[in-house]
């Protein structure tokens, strides 16, 4: 039974219907002035407990949560000048755990530290001016309780880390001139202008990822040991750099992709195998090595005349509605004009694989694939993504398993906003112990609310 978009929100919070149950909701009033709202969810590493960091245009608070998600309180600060600091980019914990919230301008040379110290009561303030000359900013995340701002500087085949936490920061500067990196028709290319030649993307190995999220050609995971970047930009192999978070050296290692002519090629990372696809208009072929130098590569393949043995879902076409491929070759035939990608997620019975690819329908409705020079067709249309896909459920050894598909808290999270979409607003969604937690804000009610969500799973 599907409930309708006129029963009120509460139904919703209460309904198991959604596989959910309401963790915390806490009275929260954003006052007047949407355009300098603003909210961060800020949970601390390893399940230990949560902020949340909710900004009006003139006051700050940080509402503290316990390591099970209840309420348990709250601060409030003066908000940072909104002419010199334009938003919240990352946060921080101590090491006794007390929040910091990060708040930075356009360009990120100024930024103000807003740390919160809940024993004490106490709110301080710390403010840096980053010495950036002659470089760009990559990426920026929070991730292990600590706030990080990667650069690329003009010159040198280098990676720039600053660190922030608890009123200092540290810088890292790590050279790559040592590793040969080639572009997607095999010729040398230099570290530099890879970077700036395809986006890069942050990957999360814990939590489901739509093909979207991770179709770029180069990403990179985060864990409490290490930072780990996939160059998939060559067709012929992934090439993986690995960065030890203690002592910032580098790691190199190459996996070969299976040979297909003309092939479009992904790969994604998880639990340390490395599963891979490649696929052109006449073959697919999935694959998985582990990352310890002794499992061996074990690869499926189909072609375009047959019939996906390994699948467990129909052939699917999504954009704002799904529809079914009818066969292997129609489905191939899509996947080839856009840019491969593959998805690989740990339900609590099985590895859930995804494989596919994604392409850009423009406004004027010109397809575009997401191109081997890295060019982002956003540039210059608002484009509709197009995703073609199928999902398949394996066993740790990478053996398919012909069960029925369980649904995912991701299915019912995406259920919930869309019959809630004028009801909630600041929505955030992270992966907390074993199951999932969307955060929202109730402009209607005045209230900062956290549910939980499972995937449902064989008992």
């Amino acid at each position: 039974m599907i409930l309708k978009k006129i029963l009120p929100l509460f139904v919703f919070i209460h309904s198991v219907v959604f596989g959910q149950s309401l963790l915390s909701e806490h009275n929260l009033d954003l006052k007047r002035g949407e355009m300098y709202h603003e909210i961060l969810t800020a949970p601390k590493a390893s399940a230990r407990g949560l902020t949340v960091f909710a900004a009006d245009k003139i006051t700050l608070t940080a509402l503290r949560y316990t390591s099970v998600l209840y309420y348990a309180d709250s601060l409030v600060a003066d908000r940072p000048d909104i002419y010199e600091y334009n938003q919240m980019a990352g946060y921080s914990y101590s090491a006794n755990g007390q929040p910091s919230v990060y708040w930075v301008g356009r360009d990120y040379k100024k930024i103000q530290e807003v740390y919160f110290d809940f024993e004490t009561k106490k709110v301080s303030d710390y403010f840096y001016e980053l010495p950036f000359k002659d470089e760009e900013i990559l990426t920026t995340f929070s991730e292990n309780n600590s706030f990080y701002i990667v650069t690329l500087p003009k010159l040198g085949s280098r990676l720039k880390f600053y660190i922030f936490n608890e009123g200092k920061y540290i810088q890292r500067t790590l050279d790559f001139s040592k590793f040969n990196f080639t572009d997607a028709k095999d010729r040398p290319i230099s570290f530099n202008r890879l970077l700036e030649s395809y986006p890069l993307q942050k990957t999360d190995e814990n939590s489901y990822m739509q093909l979207p999220d991770v179709a770029a050609k180069l990403k990179f995971y985060v864990s409490n040991k290490a930072i780990v970047f996939t160059f998939d930009q060559n067709p012929a192999f992934t090439q993986i750099i690995s960065i030890d978070t203690d002592t910032f050296t580098i790691a190199e290692k190459k996996v070969s992709q299976t040979a297909l002519n003309d092939a479009k090629t992904n790969s994604f990372m998880l639990y340390g195998q490395l599963y891979q696809l490649a696929l052109n208009k006449d073959e697919l072929v999935l694959s998985c090595t582990g990352l310890d130098s002794v499992s061996q590569t074990k690869i499926l393949k189909v072609e375009a005349e047959e019939a996906i043995a390994f699948k467990n879902s129909p052939l699917l076409l999504q954009t704002d509605r799904q529809i079914e491929i009818k066969d292997t070759k129609k489905f191939l035939r899509r996947a080839n004009s856009g840019n491969a990608a593959i998805s690989v997620y740990r339900t609590p019975n099985d590895l859930l694989v995804v494989a596919g690819a994604v392409r850009y329908i423009a406004s004027s409705g010109y397809i575009m694939g997401l191109s081997d020079a890295g060019i982002d067709p956003s540039d210059m249309f608002p484009p509709e993504v197009q995703t073609v896909y199928f999902e398949s459920l394996f066993d740790d050894g990478f053996v398919h398993k012909d069960v029925p598909q369980q649904r995912l808290a991701a299915d019912y999270m995406g259920q919930f906003m869309a019959q809630n979409e004028r009801s909630i607003s600041f929505q955030s969604i992270f992966k907390y112990d074993y199951y999932y937690v969307l955060g929202f804000y109730d402009a209607r009610q005045k209230k900062y609310v956290l549910l939980r969500f499972e995937d449902d799973f064989v008992r």
